[in-house]
């Protein structure tokens, strides 16, 4: 098999996120008043992307969030921290509330409403 059949045959290793995750994104950025950008068939690091997530308050031009899905996980990365994954959508969201009452300063866009 050539190089081009087999790089066509090749999974990414982010995958889309099931309409209704995006809603929940979506809704969740909106309640603290982020914005949330759908960047399609992202490259990085020698990783395809098809979907990732990227929240950031409407003022600033840096990414806040990011978030993307492989097959068994969703993983969501603060700028200059590591990945984190996380089993659904709805627990990697949960993980940015501290437990505390003390926010972290990055945190404080990710208040519960």
């Amino acid at each position: 098999m050539n190089t081009h059949a087999t790089s066509l045959l090749k999974a990414p290793y982010g995958l889309s996120f099931p309409i209704e995750e995006l809603v929940l994104v979506r809704r969740w950025a909106e309640d603290r008043a982020l914005t949330m950008t759908v960047a399609l068939d992202q490259t990085l690091e020698n990783a395809e992307f098809e979907e990732m997530l990227i929240l950031a308050p409407p003022d600033r031009k840096r990414r806040t969030l990011t978030i993307w899905r492989t097959l068994g996980s969703v993983f969501l990365q603060v700028p200059n921290g590591r990945p984190r994954a996380f089993a659904t959508v709805e627990e990697a969201l949960a993980s940015l509330r501290p437990a505390t009452g003390k926010r972290p300063s990055l945190l404080r866009f990710f208040s519960r409403g």
